[in-house]
């Protein structure tokens, strides 16, 4: 992983914990953050994704304390285009907003608007319940400079919460509308992995999670995702995950192919 992408997380997640908040992170720094000291084979990324979760959305005293951090200390500006969800500081730091559905915070235009001409969350369906199930990492292990000082801490989605959020991910750039296979290719790659490290009291906890929201749309439609693209390796998530050259570059076609369906017979299993 970047060093540079490790420093701005350091440094966003010292600001939250001084007033006394974590930050979610999400995309692919997070499957760093969940198995990067399992596998050499997590895939690298150089941006962070912050999620503001409900928990810390529906109140206006933290919506505000976490635009101020953002765009006040740490001085991040809005991106070409970023409609305040995207943001960017030298020396080449950037940072994406996202936020699921908040009740009385105003939705527009597929942004949840924080904080009025400040901080914007890209809307985000999928995370409804990104809360259950997070894990709570201390970074002081990952930088030199945090040895010896109190934990600074970051939150993480769940690894059943982390596939949700990468098969809405995939789909979306698997579609006629919005496709982009370099993106396809990475939220497929990260399903993967997710899939193959994962710890068998994760499969067994995101089993409880999934049985609990049987009903709810957004367990419907990511189990109609693994069904329709991930349930044989000839549809087109597993095709994208062949396709990437961070898959097992070493090892024979037969191999990869191998990999690749114990992983498929995992998910099918998780999301049955």
């Amino acid at each position: 992983m970047d060093n540079a992408v490790i420093d701005q997380l350091v440094e966003l997640a010292r600001a939250f914990n001084e007033r006394g908040l974590r930050p979610l992170i999400v995309g692919g720094l997070a499957s760093y953050l969940l198995f990067g000291q399992k596998s050499q084979a997590v895939r690298a990324t150089s941006d962070i994704d912050l999620m503001v979760p409900r928990s810390q959305a529906c109140e206006e005293a933290k919506r505000q304390a976490i635009a101020e951090m953002v765009t006040g200390r740490l001085q991040y500006v809005v991106r070409d285009n970023g409609r305040h969800f995207r943001f960017t500081k030298p020396p080449n730091y950037q940072l994406d907003i996202l936020a699921p559905p908040v009740a009385d915070v105003v939705t527009e235009g597929g942004r949840v608007k924080l904080v009025r001409s400040q901080l914007h969350g890209r809307l985000t369906p999928e995370a409804r319940y990104i809360e259950e199930g997070m894990r709570t990492i201390d970074l002081t292990g990952m930088a030199p400079e945090l040895h010896g000082v109190s934990p600074v801490e970051v939150d993480v989605p769940s690894p059943t919460n982390m596939l949700i959020l990468k098969l809405f991910a995939f789909s979306d750039r698997d579609s006629d509308v919005r496709r982009n296979e370099a993106r396809a290719q990475a939220h497929a790659y990260d399903i993967y992995l997710t899939a193959a490290l994962a710890e068998r009291e994760d499969f067994l906890e995101g089993r409880r999670f999934l049985d609990y929201h049987a009903g709810e749309e957004v367990v419907l439609e990511a189990k109609t995702i693994v069904e329709t693209r991930f349930s044989t390796l000839d549809q087109s998530g597993w095709r994208h995950v062949l396709g990437s050259n961070l898959l097992a570059r070493d090892h024979s076609a037969s191999e990869r192919r191998r990999m690749l369906d114990g992983a498929r017979r995992r998910l099918l299993r998780w999301f049955a």
